[in-house]
């Protein structure tokens, strides 16, 4: 049995907030399904193969995420610099907002974003609906279970 944890990612909000000319797409969540060897997340059967196949897809797509929010960000302005006592920054340089047409810079970069994105969903989405797939089965199964360990007097039983 594998255990799958799942989480969600959405572009970092910063400095998308604070900037009103940029318009962020909206539905830009993808939700990402990893295999994890902590007692959270759901028991699946799977073997080897599957662990390592849904792992590999997972790294593609989640790189592929985090570059299309890099180059987005690139194209805003966003630099990570170093400063004092920290590792690294992100700082936002303004000089390209002096060059008309910003509106349709950020337009254009956040179409682009979007595109790699909806592509990279796209070919997660097999693995992704696999992994959907046996999870709803592992949960019929153990409500299944549950309802025979109960003896069959849950809600789903008729009452005599």
């Amino acid at each position: 049995m594998t255990r799958i944890g799942r989480r969600t990612f959405k572009p970092a909000p910063w400095p998308w907030n604070t900037l009103s000319w940029v318009q962020v797409p909206e539905g830009l969540e993808f939700t990402l399904y990893y295999v994890t060897p902590l007692v959270r997340g759901t028991e699946v059967a799977a073997t080897a193969e599957d662990e390592d196949r849904w792992q590999r897809a997972l790294t593609v797509f989640e790189q592929e995420l985090h570059d299309a929010q890099s180059d987005v960000r690139w194209a805003h302005g966003v630099r990570n610099k170093a400063g004092f006592m920290v590792d690294n920054r992100a700082v936002r340089e303004r000089r390209r907002d002096l060059i008309p047409g910003r509106r349709g810079r950020s337009r254009q970069a956040w179409a682009d974003c979007e595109a790699r994105m909806r592509a990279a969903e796209a070919a997660y989405r097999p693995v992704r609906e696999e992994i959907e797939r046996r999870i709803a089965e592992a949960e019929a199964r153990k409500a299944h279970e549950a309802r025979e360990a109960d003896g069959g007097t849950g809600p789903s039983s008729p009452r005599p």
